[in-house]
């Protein structure tokens, strides 16, 4: 077993990989607005793009800008041939973590009849948060959602009908979503497709299905053009480490199939001012689009059956042209097949190169030690970036300059469990190509114990180990029954894990980067970005030793990793963590309360303040968060106004308008003891133990007031909180520091005012 032919099939594997890596990442051309017109174009789909973003603005529920948009979406959609246009405005109720929500929200539907009543329904938000222009999140699936539906009425009559359901309460709790499901048309819907987004650019990712629908995955794959997804964030979602929540949750909630697809990279100006169209990466609607038409053709048109009893054991993409898509039962063979091809190299290594039992737990342990180490190296480096330097969060605008050097570091505890390894050898007089087989049993033995625990769990995301327990067995076998193609081996070993892992740790860090700028976590969170990178590296690492043994060039190895690793330590300590294309954020809330008034500043990344605010001392900066007090609160209160009261024996009916300022929520907190009922439509929920309160919370009160009937219990009066909150710079105070703010800084704002009414 010839180290040269393994450095010549590493460099052929790494060429593979690469070369494909990048053709993968092409971005899509766009269609200019002559393309046929059974085509998706992005042209003729980016002047909504604009329009509401730029012409319109931000548009939370509620506003006058959220129903100019849906007006423009009215026409828009009205103007196309054959297809009904309804305006849909619900008023509802839900319980949600131990408060009634109450609201109202306009849905624009469209409609387009097929042969058959049964519907597939293609759902996208159109409101955006107060500070947002929305032009990714979601203008783009709104953009899509009617360009798709322009391209479907130029073709053929579809043999199912297709529903569009552009909702106006998704950032507000999905309560659009809630909404359509009392419509008419939710009756038809057998399967949905959600459109959202976080970031600006990339192609759309599909990255969770409701359970049982593998009759929907092989629809996708089978149709759209660049198939791009994985089951990780299925997984992610599901266990709640990822606090992402799109419409999906409210259409599954409601027994329906479907799937959701975003778009994730650059998501530094998500839910910020900066989510404007100059952002939005060309060939990122074409991709979205594209997708979308040709999976909404493939459901409608031959009038695909629900499969529902077909479960999904897995689904991924692989270099964005094929997906692969499998149940649980061919995943329980997957494990079978790799754990039969492990056992067979293992005893062809043992019959051709005594490879003992002995010898592959020896490989087990010392590989182990190196995946700690390859993690362990890495989480330091980065604690002491923030802990002893006090230099956290460079990687956050050199997010590729985190990414080498927390790589850098990762090898650098593999080279060092390797260095160990070699001398223990030397002191037994092992056989370097032995150690190597070794190294290479014992972590597939790693791998299959890894597969099996994540297949027993349920996750989907098990072919990630499942593929390289597959590549790493057939590559052993191959290099120990044809010594001579050791490079191919390393090739059939590297390639298989490497193309699926490559292409999640993309995913998942292009998700992660920017989501560590608005957690709200009281830590820096260098350590979590350090893992990221390290964990895949640590897991397919072992092979590096395979290539460059101790003795045959390892020395050079962890000389120039370490080299890199601590260049890159040291510039991490030295670059800016912020910058005007990925700015940090801040969050500002004024607060009027009966016992005072106050301005809450926090750095959402869990940071110090430092330089982000404006006019505080240098003592307040070292903090995550200050408190400063507000001399001429302006924010107005909201107000009650009892219409009636009605005493009966033991009770009484109150009556009350409540006036909140324009565009703010009204949160009513009444005590628990105290309610016996209310005029809402629905039963006093049951509360939880310790909650001593009724919590409502009025999304979007009206204009002229909202009215409320409680039931209280006795003559006493009832002493209730009424809080009204509005989203946005609406005070002089907030306007200010928001206009002081440096470019490389960016903020969410709001004002509550809080008063204590006797009832």
């Amino acid at each position: 077993m010839s180290p040269r032919s393994g450095v010549w099939g590493a460099l052929v594997g790494v060429l593979l990989w690469g070369g494909a890596w990048g053709w993968a990442r092409q971005p899509v051309t766009p269609l200019p607005v002559t393309a046929d017109a059974g085509r998706f174009s992005e042209a003729r789909a980016w002047p909504l793009v604009e329009e509401l973003a730029d012409g319109i603005g931000p548009r939370p529920l509620g506003s006058s800008e959220a129903d100019q948009a849906a007006r423009s979406l009215e026409r828009r959609l009205r103007a196309l041939p054959g297809v009904e246009v309804e305006r849909q405005e619900v008023s509802g109720t839900r319980f949600e973590e131990g408060v009634l929500v109450v609201y109202r929200v306009v849905n624009v539907l469209a409609r387009y009849e097929g042969e058959r009543p049964e519907a597939v329904l293609l759902s996208a938000h159109y409101d955006s948060p107060a500070e947002s222009p929305g032009a990714a999140d979601n203008g783009l699936g709104v953009a899509t959602g009617v360009e798709v539906m322009r391209a479907l009425a130029a073709g053929p009559r579809p043999r199912q009908t297709v529903v569009l359901n552009l909702n106006g309460g998704e950032e507000s709790g999905r309560l659009g979503a809630a909404g359509f499901l009392a419509h008419p048309w939710a009756r038809d819907v057998r399967a949905f497709v959600n459109l959202d987004a976080t970031g600006a650019a990339g192609k759309a990712l599909l990255f969770r299905a409701g359970p049982g629908q593998a009759w929907l995955l092989e629809a996708y794959a089978a149709a759209v053009p660049q198939p791009v997804g994985s089951v990780l964030g299925q997984d992610l979602l599901g266990s709640g480490a990822v606090p992402l929540f799109t419409d999906f949750e409210e259409y599954t909630a409601a027994r329906l199939p479907g799937v959701d697809l975003a778009t994730l990279e650059d998501g530094y100006a998500y839910h910020t001012e900066g989510d404007r169209p100059g952002r939005l990466a060309p060939g990122t609607l074409q991709h979205l689009g594209d997708n979308t038409l040709a999976l909404l053709r493939a459901l409608v048109l031959p009038a695909r059956t629900p499969v529902p009893e077909a479960p999904v054991g897995a689904f991924f993409s692989v270099w964005d042209r094929v997906m692969v898509v499998y149940s649980p039962r061919v995943a329980w063979l997957g494990v079978a097949l790799a754990w039969a091809l492990t056992l067979g190299a293992w005893g062809a290594a043992s019959r051709r190169r005594g490879l003992s039992v002995r010898g592959v737990l020896r490989g087990a342990a010392w590989t182990g030690l190196g995946g700690v180490l390859g993690l362990a190296v890495p989480l330091l480096g980065a604690l002491l970036l923030g802990g002893v330097l006090g230099r956290p969060h460079g990687w956050f605008a050199w997010p590729w300059l985190g990414g080498v050097t927390f790589g850098a570091l990762g090898l650098v505890g593999v080279c060092a469990a390797e260095a160990a390894w070699s001398r223990s050898a030397a002191r037994r007089g092992g056989d370097l190509a032995v150690r190597g087989l070794e190294r290479w049993s014992g972590a597939l033995l790693w791998g299959g114990v890894f597969l099996l625990v994540m297949s027993a769990a349920g996750l989907g995301s098990a072919y990630v180990p499942l593929l390289w327990v597959l590549g790493g067995a057939t590559g052993l076998g191959v290099a120990v029954l044809a010594p001579r193609w050791w490079g191919v081996g390393w090739v059939l070993a590297f390639l298989p894990g490497a193309v699926v892992t490559g292409e999640l740790v993309g995913w998942v860090l292009a998700l992660a980067v920017p989501l560590t700028g608005h957690l709200l976590v009281p830590f820096a969170l260098d350590g979590a970005i350090a893992l990221l990178v390290a964990l895949p590296l640590a897991a397919a690492a072992w092979l590096v030793p395979l290539v460059w043994p101790w003795e045959a060039g390892g020395r050079r190895v962890l000389g120039l990793v370490g080299l890199c690793a601590v260049v890159g330590w040291g510039a991490l300590a030295l670059v800016p963590t912020s910058s005007a294309q990925r700015p940090r954020r801040l969050r500002a809330v004024e607060r009027v309360t009966p016992e005072g008034a106050t301005r809450v500043v926090q750095s959402l990344d869990g940071l110090p303040l430092g330089a982000m605010l404006p006019g505080v001392p240098d003592t307040e900066r070292t903090r995550p968060e200050v408190f400063l007090p507000l001399q001429t609160p302006v924010f107005p209160p909201p107000r009650a106004e009892v219409l009636h009261e009605a005493r009966q024996e033991g009770a009484r009916e109150v009556t009350v308008r409540w006036d909140v300022p324009p565009r703010a929520e009204l949160r009513l907190e009444v005590p628990r003891d105290a309610l016996v009922g209310w005029s809402l439509g629905a039963a006093l929920p049951v509360l939880a133990g310790d909650r001593d309160a009724y919590v409502l919370h009025v999304v979007a009160p009206p204009e002229e007031g909202w009215t409320l009937t409680l039931r209280l219990r006795g003559s006493a009066p009832v002493a209730v909180r009424a809080t009204a909150r509005r989203e946005g710079a609406v005070t002089p105070g907030l306007q200010a520091l928001r206009a002081a703010l440096a470019p490389e800084v960016t903020g969410s704002f709001a004002a509550s005012h809080r008063i204590t009414v006797e009832l």
